[in-house]
């Protein structure tokens, strides 16, 4: 009776083992949310004016969409950031959209980055997001 137990346990540890050398799958990494495509920023009486297009590279439409710039000074140390809500209540997945802003004129800033929220308030991944220099 004892060798019949050693042969089960022997067997059950065989097929145990006979699967875990497999490799697992790997789920693909999750694209970003929005890409940005292009943006130039620029100075003009007390403001920055800021133009560019972004992408919606998710695969869910984004409502509301906020951007949010961080401006820098040198040594990329945040001095301030501020927002703005793109024209487009909803972008589909694989939408570009084009962005015209005009913000207060933080005047140590140098750069700036690109982040987003969704109308939700919900953080987003950001493709190419800078730093971007302010011409």
């Amino acid at each position: 009776m004892r060798f019949v137990w050693t042969l089960v346990l022997a067997a059950s540890l065989a097929v145990c083992l006979s699967g875990a050398d497999k490799p697992r799958k790997k789920k693909s990494p999750k694209p970003p949310d929005i890409e940005v495509i292009e943006s130039v920023a620029y100075r003009t009486d007390g403001e920055i004016a800021l133009d560019g297009r972004i992408r919606n590279s998710g695969e869910k439409p984004i409502r509301g969409l906020v951007l949010v710039f961080d401006f820098m000074a040198p040594g990329r140390a945040v001095v301030t950031s501020q927002k703005g809500a793109i024209d487009e209540e909803l972008l589909a997945p694989g939408d570009e959209s084009v962005f015209r802003m005009k913000l207060n004129d933080p005047v140590r800033a140098v750069e700036y980055k690109i982040s987003a929220v969704d109308g939700q308030g919900r953080d987003l991944s950001v493709a190419k997001a800078g730093p971007f220099f302010i011409e």
